[in-house]
């Protein structure tokens, strides 16, 4: 992790002293290396966790002897070797091993801002180079690593956290009320911007040149929707997946440290954990399982894989104390703002026990639904708009009594797709009265509109590509978890590995023909099954539904908790004079009195708990990271 600035010009105000930065990046654990670099207009600061073999040997910040360039990236390549390759004459007077950060700057030097062309991985680096007074930011495709950013006329300042804005005295920011609305209505999450007024994040797939004059923001890649058209299934899909798939899990598996992996019971999570076992041969001591068994199916598929594939270690968590709930302090220290997806405080029991064994990387499943393990239930619409009816009448689920029916309606009213997506539509108008935001600040914002828009969901689509690409792919509101994860796992020492997210395989997926991707009578993920389904066991690759038996978790939902109670009532009493104006206080005093856990209604429960979490962090936040009374 790093953080750095460029003074464009002089300025009163002190610079950020070192130590400090460097506190605001690493608040819990001293970092393995750690260093700084200024001279001039420029300063930067940069600490890391080994993890891979070649992190041993990195310098941070790094500095080329022939090009004066000076580099700090918390990257992690998955192209070495063609990299190494493609470098070999401006790299061959270099000692082995050489660190990701000097190959990234090799190819800079190379290839200047196309070198991102030729990277796969996760990273967010910054070049400096003091000759020609720049500065060069950049982030990977799909936004794994976060880099914050602001920037006038007079500075920038950039740095992997948004705590060095929230903590650091020189570059403290301004809180944005109408991110707080935002906030409380779950509509913040945004690929560019922050909690703070004057603090973006550089987009994925983005880079950043600042010089003393000028300011350049250009988006270097695109997915491609080049799928070609097909009717029929062809196993040559299924191996070029397979292959990818394995090939992806194998780069990302350079550790010199044991593994863990993340294993709910679902296929995306199973997948990787059968993997990294089959290629460990045998896991013994170097492969951790962590899961949580909250409903009643996760415990059994969770251990199928383990047993299936000898995985001896396995960390079953069936609950938490909330009453004991240090999450929050710890998050806002290590993000600098309220968390948007609840993954990353909600894994902090993985994190710790991980801590125990030495484990420094931890796979993660998700992003598998987004993309390469998606439903695929729009390619209904695709076959009945290219009049692929064979194709259509194969892939409809019912018995031949009903399937004919089905394609009747499809016929006659399936040219015309609702606007909305209709459960979606339904659960959002019965959590809209229960929403405590202000009237005032909801008709502001404008945030009816917005909140009803994300209620159209999948529902505008015809085809799988199109959902993909132009929803999931271009709102990227996933990159949010993605953010928050690989921060609070930091905080850990620990780097999340999210293979079914990497760039090569959902352009695979989204190069292979549609009919590939669901099988008869509608089996969703069918590439993928068939892709994995060697290697992970049958009752979990081609399990047909991802419920788990969640209605036990549904009904211990509505069982009185006296901590909710008690936190509402303390929220309420010591609201922070900055959500005066944004919270509708009247209607939080009502929700409080009436809240029955045991007779509300579902979306009412759901509604009301999300209230006050939200308001935890908010108040926690204004108030400096801890609540008082």
């Amino acid at each position: 992790m790093f953080a750095g600035s460029f003074t464009r010009r002089a300025l009163p105000a002190p610079a950020a002293s070192p130590k400090n930065l460097l506190q605001a990046l690493f608040p819990f654990r001293q970092p393995d290396r750690q260093g700084e670099w200024q001279n001039g207009p420029f300063q930067m600061v940069q600490g890391l966790f080994h993890n891979t073999p070649e992190s041993h040997h990195e310098s941070v910040p790094y500095i080329c002897p022939q090009s004066g360039l000076i580099i700090a990236a918390w990257a992690r390549l998955d192209n070495r070797a063609s990299l190494l390759a493609k470098l070999q004459s401006e790299i061959s007077h270099l000692k082995s091993p050489i660190p990701d950060p000097v190959l990234i700057l090799r190819a800079y030097l190379h290839w200047g801002s196309d070198c991102l062309a030729h990277l796969l991985g996760d990273f967010s680096f910054a070049i400096f180079d003091p000759a020609a007074r720049t500065v060069f930011l950049a982030r990977d495709p799909l936004g794994v690593r976060p880099l914050y950013y602001r920037l006038d006329d007079s500075r920038l300042q950039f740095a992997s956290s948004a705590a060095v804005f929230e903590h650091v005295p020189a570059w403290q920011a301004e809180k944005d009320p109408d991110w707080m609305a935002r906030y409380l209505m779950h509509l913040s999450q945004n690929p560019a911007t922050s909690a703070y007024r004057d603090v973006l994040k550089l987009p994925p797939g983005h880079w950043l040149l600042v010089n003393e004059q000028d300011a350049r923001l250009e988006r270097y890649f695109h997915f491609r929707d080049d799928a070609p058209p097909a009717t029929h299934r062809s196993e040559e899909w299924v191996e070029a997946y397979r292959a990818l798939l394995e090939e992806v899990i194998r780069d990302q598996m350079r550790s010199a440290y044991p593994l863990g992996t993340e294993n709910s019971g679902g296929i995306d999570s199973a997948t990787l954990t059968a993997y990294l076992a089959e290629f460990l041969a045998p896991p013994g001591d170097n492969l951790f399982s962590f899961g949580f068994a909250h409903a009643d199916q996760e415990p059994a598929f969770i251990l199928e894989t383990s047993r299936a594939k000898h995985i001896a270690h396995n960390y079953i968590s069936t609950g938490r104390d909330p009453s004991n709930d240090e999450s929050i302090p710890r998050g806002l220290a290590t993000l600098g703002y309220p968390e948007e997806h609840g993954n990353s405080s909600g894994h902090i029991p993985f994190y710790r026990e991980a801590q125990l064994h030495n484990i420094r990387t931890l796979f993660s499943g998700f992003g598998g639904d987004e993309v390469v393990t998606n439903p695929g239930h729009h390619l209904r619409w695709e076959l009945l708009d290219s009049g692929n009816l064979p194709g259509l009448w194969d892939i409809l689920p019912g018995s031949l009594l009903t399937r004919p029916l089905r394609l009747a309606k499809l016929l006659t009213v399936g040219r015309n797709k609702p606007a909305y997506n209709p459960n979606f539509l339904h659960a959002w108008n019965q959590r809209w009265p229960h929403y405590i935001v202000h009237p005032q600040a909801i008709e502001r914002l404008g945030l009816r509109e917005e909140y009803m828009e994300t209620a159209r969901y999948d529902a505008p689509y015809r085809r799988i590509n199109d959902f993909i690409l132009q929803h999931h792919l271009t709102r990227m509101q996933i990159t949010t978890r993605l953010e928050n994860c690989t921060l609070v796992a930091a905080s850990y020492g620990i780097e999340y590995r999210w293979p079914l997210w990497d760039v090569r395989l959902v352009q695979q997926y989204l190069s292979t023909p549609s009919i590939e991707k669901v099988g008869p009578h509608g089996m969703g993920r069918y590439l993928h099954r068939r892709a994995i389904d060697a290697v992970v066991p049958k009752m979990v690759a081609w399990k047909p539904s991802k419920d788990m038996g969640y209605a036990r978790v549904m009904q211990d939902s509505q069982i009185a908790n006296p901590h909710l109670i008690e936190q509402a009532r303390q929220q309420e009493a010591h609201l922070h004079p900055a959500l005066q104006e944004i919270v509708d206080r009247e209607k939080l005093r009502q929700q409080i009195a009436n809240y029955q856990p045991g007779k509300a209604e579902l979306n009412v429960r759901f509604t009301f708990q999300r209230n006050i979490r939200a308001l935890a962090w908010l108040n926690t936040w204004l108030y400096g990271g801890e609540m008082p009374g």
